[in-house]
């Protein structure tokens, strides 16, 4: 082959090459982002909330601190990605706790995992209600309720 045909071909090698780690890099990007976002509410916002609206708050690790996710209905938290909280977490299993909303408030239920759901460092062993600033730990992770 002639010189420009391998150069061309080199090219167009190392273009493909790139555009393979690109994606790559973007694949593993998107899914290391977490999904919801840090709040970011005024002071006059928050006021005018109502108490029904619970959410829970990452404390720990740093890395995740201060990421909210609402509390609606019913909040699931495990490494499975169908979870509505997913911690990339050895210690946390696939559908590992539930926060639920019920007419006295929120509970708090361990899914049979294996290595426990605490709350205030209390390991879990039956549904338990807590209130705004509860904290719920899970393997390495830590939130609060508000």
């Amino acid at each position: 082959m002639s010189d420009a045909v391998l150069t061309v071909l080199r090219l167009g090698f190392l273009a493909l090459l790139w555009v393979f780690f690109l994606r790559i890099a973007n694949a593993v990007w998107t899914s290391a982002t977490p999904r919801p976002t840090v709040a970011t509410e005024t002071r006059s916002r928050k006021r005018r909330k109502s108490a029904s609206q619970s959410k829970v708050v990452i404390l720990e690790p740093v890395e995740h601190a201060g990421l909210v996710y609402p509390v609606v209905n019913q909040l699931t938290i495990g490494r499975s990605a169908s979870c509505d909280v997913t911690l990339d977490d050895t210690f946390v299993s696939s559908q590992h706790a539930r926060i639920a909303r019920t007419d006295h408030g929120l509970v708090v239920s361990d899914l049979g995992s294996t290595n426990g759901t605490y709350v205030n460092r209390e390991k879990v062993t039956t549904p338990i209600q807590v209130s705004s600033g509860t904290r719920v730990q899970i393997g390495s992770t830590v939130l609060e309720v508000r």
